[in-house]
């Protein structure tokens, strides 16, 4: 799945640079480039976790193991680790995406590795004629 980003790599850089300089104030930041206080908040996140590389965005999902899932849940429900400690270790971007894993560990849902692991979802039907999708009905 490709995403569309509204801001590119140099942009954000900009932007942070102008913030990490103390050239602008947070607020002051958000409203000069009319962006919300969550995706400042967010890169700066992403900045500390990852450094630089942090604020390039790819074109498709980031897809975790089962195990890496499992492991980050039980980190943070044991409080061994802070929220943004379990997102810097396991290398997780977003905080929502981890919000999710431990919805369904709560749920007793079985935290599944991503994708599909190359294998097609839908398998292909037969071809019906008419006669046999009436009789059918």
């Amino acid at each position: 799945m490709a995403f569309k980003h509204k801001y590119s790599y140099e942009e954000k850089e900009h932007i942070l640079v102008e913030y990490l300089n103390g050239t602008h104030g947070f607020r002051e930041l958000c409203r000069i480039y009319g962006m919300s206080e969550g995706a400042l908040k967010g890169w700066i996140r992403l900045y500390n976790a990852f450094g630089w590389e942090g604020l390039v965005t790819g074109s498709k999902a980031r897809h975790y193991s089962s195990e890496i899932k499992q492991a980050a849940v039980e980190d943070y429900l044991s409080k061994r680790l802070t929220g943004p400690e379990v997102l810097k270790k396991y290398k997780i971007r977003s905080e929502t995406q981890l919000q999710n894993w431990i919805m369904k560990y709560n749920g007793h849902e079985e935290l599944k590795s991503s994708g599909t692991g190359g294998c097609t979802i839908m398998t292909k039907g037969r071809k019906t004629t008419f006669e046999e999708r009436v009789e059918i009905v």
